[in-house]
């Protein structure tokens, strides 16, 4: 069966990326229409970020995220990690990449169409990957249970200017608005969050507070 073609969407300002343990795979489609819902089309997107699950099973849970993505006129494009094939058969927009997985002429090699992220945690990898991207998140910006030490505003900056024209979405500790202010003044187009949206009481009131703090981009 030939999927939907992908279309060419922007890079999102707030990218949420899953994770089953916070919400689980059943409950990620209702949750991502009103996340989207009532925003600017193509502020808000979603990175498919599931490491063991079976491809049958992220097939599944991928396919009516894509959808809802694309009805009712929404602009809100999905990202899948490492994984091009996955996201070519699933119809979503992109695929995520990191080091030591495929490299981006891989990727496009076989899905041309996709658009390509990649996860870099140093200034130097922004800058070596950035011209064969479409966008790259940078992290941990600040400290972050169970990962390295943080790099920091400044390597931040540094990654921005590194990254040319290549939107650079800053991830990990941002935990609200006030992070989301600090990373744009020193050069994120965005933010990737986790558990500031899908751990918040109300997702999509947190998922709008954060867009607000990325005013001067909207």
């Amino acid at each position: 069966m030939t999927p939907p073609p992908a279309r060419a969407v922007p890079v999102p300002l707030l990218l949420v990326v899953t994770d089953r343990s916070l919400v689980p795979l059943p409950a990620l489609v209702p949750l991502f229409e009103r996340l989207v819902d009532g925003v600017r089309p193509g502020s808000v997107g979603l990175y498919f970020r599931e490491p063991g699950l079976a491809d049958g099973e992220a097939l599944r849970a991928l396919e009516p995220l894509v959808r809802a993505a694309r009805s009712s006129g929404r602009v809100a494009p999905i990202f899948v990690r490492a994984r091009p094939d996955l996201a070519w058969a699933a119809g979503a927009d992109g695929v995520q990449l990191q080091a030591g997985g495929l490299t981006p002429g891989e990727a496009r090699a076989v899905a041309p169409e996709l658009r390509v992220g990649y996860s870099a945690h140093e200034v130097e990898e922004v800058a070596r990957v950035a011209p064969a991207v479409d966008y790259v998140t940078f992290s941990p910006v600040f400290a972050s249970p169970g990962k390295r030490p943080p790099v920091g505003l400044e390597a931040l900056a540094a990654a921005g200017r590194a990254g040319g024209g290549t939107p650079v979405l800053a991830l990990g500790g941002i935990t609200g608005p006030e992070q989301a202010r600090q990373a744009r003044r020193h050069g994120a187009r965005g933010v990737a969050v986790i558990r500031a949206v899908l751990g918040a009481a109300d997702p999509a009131a947190a998922a709008r507070a954060l867009l607000a703090a990325l005013a001067p981009l909207i």
